[in-house]
């Protein structure tokens, strides 16, 4: 079943600027989002940005041991370039 997409969707005959602000609206969104749920995990007095400071610093780290462990298989299964 397909489920209705809410953001609008991009035609071919969409101007490029127009493409563009909606991207940029759907990161806002996504933005605001993650700063909702940090929000939620933190004391009302709770520091916000203290709190995405160290939510980026764990997402950065879990895509750096994805990353590590994409290439250690691609070595493993001779798709490295490495010669």
């Amino acid at each position: 079943m397909n489920q209705p997409c809410l953001l609008p969707t991009a035609t071919k005959n969409d101007a490029p600027a127009m493409r563009i602000a909606q991207w940029c609206d759907a990161l806002d969104a996504g933005e605001q989002f993650l700063l909702a749920g940090l929000r939620r995990k933190i004391e009302p007095d709770g520091d916000l940005r203290a709190s995405y400071r160290q939510w980026y610093e764990d997402h950065m780290r879990e895509h750096d041991l994805m990353l590590i462990h994409l290439a250690e298989e691609l070595t493993k299964r001779g798709g490295g370039h490495g010669g």
